[in-house]
């Protein structure tokens, strides 16, 4: 087994001495790697370069010997190819010797040359397609999207379903939360519209929804994540209605980049058979005067709808 190991390594040396030759580099492991099969027991003991190899066969030390007298081993990325006939021939008799020793047999003949494929016969003009229209060419330049020039949005909804009404409300990002008393007051808003029911719980849907820098959290992701959440209540219940409440959740939901004010009193259809309407978020109810008389008069469109 001792021998067996000192003729590996000696392999190992000659192996790694061909690969410097040819600007190539290698290692062997150090450690046991998981999931690995084992190593033989010399490989940890391997080290190159070795400064004295007491195992040192004839074959390696010729070997290096031969290595030595054609100079020291060059990167092939690091200089340039040698310039002058006798340095070309020597070069490619070292890397003939370096291949022939790993195995790889002789050069590559070069590539025989291809001849061009002959070009396909030109089509008779009568039997080519009308030239487009200035308008069809204009129709046919894909214009830029709209949604690759908005800033990537920040925002937070919470989504709560009372009986067959659906609230998104839009929550401060930093800090803000959906607590007792913001679900009281949507379950206020929905007995005002008539609809009572089951209260199901809150979720929270805050955008960017990681903290990485990588990820795309753009605007056209952050559109799918709540179109998707609208889809599953939606689909999970028989909603009549759906309350939008601030400007977040009525664009986010609508898909629409005017502001709240342009959108809010409007009674949308969001889905067949499902509709929509906009006002001032809870959070400014809670806090600010007059808000909640302003939300209930955004609320008469829809109330006409369901009665």
């Amino acid at each position: 087994m001792i021998r067996e190991g000192v003729v590996n390594m000696e392999q190992e040396q000659l192996r790694h001495q061909y690969l410097e030759a040819l600007g190539v580099s290698s290692w062997l492991p150090c450690a046991v790697l998981p999931g690995a099969a084992e190593s033989a027991a010399w490989v940890s003991d391997f080290r190159y370069p070795a400064p004295e190899i007491p195992f040192e066969s004839d074959r390696a030390a010729s070997a290096r010997s031969a290595l030595a007298a054609s100079g020291p081993s060059v990167s092939p990325l690091s200089k340039s190819a040698p310039t002058t006939p006798a340095a070309r021939a020597t070069a490619q008799q070292s890397m003939s010797q370096a291949r022939a020793a790993l195995g790889l047999g002789a050069e590559p003949a070069s590539t025989p040359k291809v001849e061009p494929a002959p070009l396909s016969p030109v089509a008779e003009p009568s039997s080519l397609s009308p030239p487009l229209s200035a308008e069809s060419v204009d129709d046919a330049v894909a214009e830029p999207s709209v949604e690759a020039n908005l800033e990537p949005p920040r925002f937070k909804l919470a989504f709560l379903r009372v009986g067959e009404l659906l609230v998104v409300d839009s929550v401060p990002p930093q800090g803000g939360h959906f607590g007792d008393n913001y679900q009281a007051l949507a379950k206020a808003i929905a007995s005002a519209l008539g609809i009572e029911g089951e209260q199901g719980p809150a979720f929270m849907l805050p955008w960017p929804m990681f903290a990485s820098k990588t990820l795309d959290q753009g605007y056209k992701q952050a559109s799918i994540a709540v179109q998707h959440k609208l889809s599953k209540e939606l689909q999970a219940y028989p909603i009549k209605a759906v309350l939008l409440f601030g400007e977040a959740a009525v664009q986010m939901a609508m898909e629409r980049q005017e502001p709240l004010e342009q959108l809010k009193g409007i009674c949308f259809e969001l889905r067949s058979g499902v509709k929509a309407i906009a006002s001032h978020s809870l959070t400014e109810a809670m806090q600010l005067p007059g808000i909640k008389k302003q939300i209930w008069t955004d609320m008469q469109p829809l109330l006409t709808a369901l009665s």
